[in-house]
């Protein structure tokens, strides 16, 4: 693309350039072995190696990215997160959830508020997972206890494709259909006739009792809890994407534009969130990076990958470096042509007034 400006270093020029696309890595010869130092000349373990070190990062950053947040004194918001409604015929109602019962652990971790909670059963899809609840609350005299209310153990799975209910003014059949009133519990901005999909589990929650409170760990606390949240997120990645393959609802694929305008809507709420959510967001868009660049499309590193391994199976006969070039740049314009139409929707969502995150 149209370079703004570079700087040469050794063999390497380090430019900025005017299409905001994303960063890139141009190496002598990808395809064409003819060149002494082109990469199509190296051995095939070394090529793979150099394919996959750009995903192994995207995969590790996050890792120092919740390291330095965890180590860091940072603000974390905490309450109790509660169910308000339950939806019909779903996951959490068959488990027996009702109204008024508090989510205090799920798979053994702690949920501090519906971050917490969203997180995990995004990333359990399609999998048992046992939730650990308080039922509502026990009155005792004229005060109420928490304390003494049963704590029980119920086992859910979160739906892949949870079903969809059209928005009315008068329920007649729960299983296909949803008040405007409850519908604008979930979507503010819901209207008759609108169509709005179910949770994975079926239940609306929120966060009774927030506070934002300030907390900081030593590094070896941080960094295993770094892992553990790194694959958290991966996990979460790995089963929206399976969900959406599979038929599920749209996981909101943004492209450049929607990225800036997420980033922008993360840092307005932050004096209400905290700043948790934008190192989730950041790990989240290095996560998805790793994974797509892995995935065998023409043009990215996943499907370069695939021509080495085509080569290793016809051992070391390699595809004309003309044919691999042309299949690549098919490919390269065809994630161009997807990055513009993600471009145009995000554009017409944010001239529209739409939030990206609500």
């Amino acid at each position: 693309p149209p370079r703004i400006f570079g700087v040469r270093y050794r063999d390497t020029v380090y430019s900025l350039n005017w299409i905001p696309l994303g960063g890139f890595v141009r190496m002598v010869g990808e395809e064409d072995p003819s060149h002494p130092r082109s990469f199509a000349r190296q051995a095939r373990w070394k090529r793979a190696i150099v394919l996959v070190a750009g995903s192994v990062m995207n995969l590790a950053f996050p890792i120092a990215v919740f390291a330095i947040l965890f180590t860091l004194p940072h603000d974390t918001i905490v309450g109790t997160v509660t169910i308000s409604g339950v939806s019909p015929d779903s996951p959490a109602q068959e488990a027996g959830l009702r109204p008024g019962d508090q989510v205090l652990e799920v798979e053994g971790k702690r949920v501090e508020n519906h971050f917490d909670l969203v997180q995990t059963i995004m990333g359990r899809l399609g999998r048992p997972t046992e939730f650990t609840i308080r039922r509502g609350l026990i009155v005792t005299g004229l005060a109420f206890s928490p304390e003494l209310a049963p704590v029980d153990k119920v086992t859910i799975t979160p739906r892949l494709r949870p079903p969809e209910h059209v928005v009315v003014e008068e329920v007649t059949d729960p299983s296909t259909e949803m008040s405007l009133r409850a519908a604008q519990n979930v979507n503010p901005d819901a209207q008759v006739g609108d169509r709005i999909r179910q949770g994975a589990i079926g239940v609306l929650i929120g966060t009774a009792n927030p506070k934002i409170v300030q907390r900081s760990f030593p590094v070896w606390d941080s960094v295993p809890m770094a892992v553990g949240r790194a694959w958290d997120v991966l996990a979460l990645t790995q089963a929206t994407l399976t969900s959406w393959a599979r038929g599920g609802p749209d996981p909101g694929l943004t492209g450049p534009v929607g990225i800036a305008q997420v980033t922008g809507e993360i840092a307005e709420e932050i004096p209400n969130i905290g700043f948790s959510p934008m190192f989730e967001f950041v790990a989240l868009i290095s996560i998805s990076l790793g994974i797509v660049n892995l995935l065998p499309i023409p043009a990215l590193d996943g499907g370069r990958l695939l021509f080495v391994g085509i080569e290793w199976v016809r051992r070391g006969k390699r595809i004309s470096p003309q044919r691999e070039g042309f299949v690549h740049m098919v490919g390269f314009a065809l994630l161009i042509g997807l990055i513009v139409a993600m471009s145009y929707r995000d554009i017409v969502r944010i001239i529209a007034g739409e939030s990206f995150i609500r």
